[in-house]
């Protein structure tokens, strides 16, 4: 333990001295290897000390001898604090009690999380892990290791192909992978491939059927692209009915019009941040942990909060956490050419989202552009390529 530590331990005084002989005082107190520490002189009738609460109760005969006077100013040190402690027993009877509640509430399994599953359902996997007599309200040390978790779990779910078990805090998660079967084709009755959209033939692959366009052709939604019916097209004795498969790619246009201000605002995080956690006894909210004041002008707000919860019932127990991450506003203008290009990508990001993933873009063209009351608006032309592959079956005596 340091020296400072060792002078709280044992507890120590502040004191004021007043008197015409401070320093023979001071001389004295040394002379007889008292602890004394921190001398200020005030004035020639006054000082401020420091000393161990042990030779404070030797100062008498010294005082004296010196007549001078002396005052407490402060008490430091954990035999005061005892002190205190014991003339609020109730107090402090409470806060351990309160401190072995929380002890005993987070040595507690709370809540049981399952995630993975796809064909079973919770109920069956609670049902599992029940059996194995693990259940919400049970101590951590209660529980089987992990590896036995995941065997008898296995050995109970036979759909489960792995699992996995992670204990955090009072939150037991159970993973589970299932056996993946093989899919099965659905059966497929004879079919035509049409067009799902307007566009411009850029390749046709038929992998069954027989095509009925070719590269470059312009075909509307609807037209026929391969057919089902092959054979002898005059005979229909000897046509047969096939399901079509195969891969169309079209060029398909899209227009867009997007509006951009000139003048840009946005937030901007600088990266510093406060969390602050709350304990939630009722309607209450202590906070236990984090500054009280928040250092920052321009500041947002998150929080997460973490009830306990029993079988099918929520305590009014819990814990929130709270974080608040400081930002600047920001402000700039654009020029037109930044706008057209910032309009430019908001409206491939816009059509990203309604086409299909596959699909890509070929090109674009600003088509028209106007500047007005501090906003540019644009119109732009997209060539996507993309899959215009659609089915259509195919009714007897067509």
């Amino acid at each position: 333990m340091n020296v400072r530590g060792l002078k709280w331990t044992r507890g120590y005084v502040v004191c004021s001295l007043k008197g015409k002989h401070i320093e023979l005082f001071i001389n004295m107190t040394i002379k007889k290897q008292l602890k004394i520490w921190n001398i200020k002189i005030v004035n020639d009738s006054q000082a401020v000390f420091s000393i161990s609460l042990e030779d404070f109760f030797k100062l008498k005969p010294i005082l004296q001898k010196t007549y001078t006077r002396i005052h407490i100013l402060r008490k430091v040190g954990l035999p005061f604090q005892l002190a205190k402690l014991n003339k609020r027993k109730g107090i402090a009877t409470g806060f351990l009690l309160f401190f072995v509640m929380i002890y005993l509430l987070s040595s507690m399994v709370w809540t049981i999380e399952i995630e993975g599953n796809q064909t079973m359902t919770d109920e069956e996997i609670f049902q599992a892990i029940e059996k194995l007599g693990i259940h919400r309200g049970m101590f951590k040390f209660q529980l089987p290791e992990d590896t036995v978790i995941q065997e008898q779990l296995g050995s109970n779910l036979e759909q489960a192909s792995w699992i996995g078990v992670k204990l955090k805090g009072t939150h037991l998660l159970i993973t589970i992978m299932e056996k993946v079967k093989p899919d099965e084709k659905p059966l497929v009755g004879p079919r035509h491939i049409i067009s799902s959209k307007n566009a411009v033939i850029y390749r046709i692959l038929a992998e069954k059927g027989i095509p009925q366009v070719k590269v470059n052709d312009r075909v509307k939604k609807g037209d026929l692209l391969i057919s089902g019916i092959v054979g002898n097209v005059e005979n229909q004795e000897a046509q047969e009915l096939v399901a079509a498969e195969g891969e169309v790619l079209g060029v398909v246009w899209y227009e867009s019009t997007v509006t951009i201000p000139l003048k840009q605002e946005w937030k901007e995080y600088t990266g510093n941040r406060v969390e602050r956690k709350y304990l939630m006894l009722g309607n209450r909210v202590l906070r236990v942990k984090g500054a009280k004041e928040i250092p920052f002008s321009q500041s947002q707000k998150q929080y997460d909060l973490k009830q306990i919860s029993w079988k099918n019932y929520v305590l009014p127990i819990g814990f929130l956490d709270e974080t608040i991450l400081e930002y600047h506003n920001q402000q700039r203008v654009l020029s037109v050419s930044e706008a057209i290009k910032l309009a430019k990508n908001q409206a491939r990001q816009d059509l990203r989202t309604k086409i299909d993933e596959d699909s890509n873009f070929k090109s674009e063209k600003v088509l028209h552009q106007s500047t007005e009351n501090g906003k540019v608006t644009v119109k732009i032309l997209f060539e996507v390529l993309e899959n215009i592959a659609t089915t259509q079956p195919i009714v007897q005596g067509e």
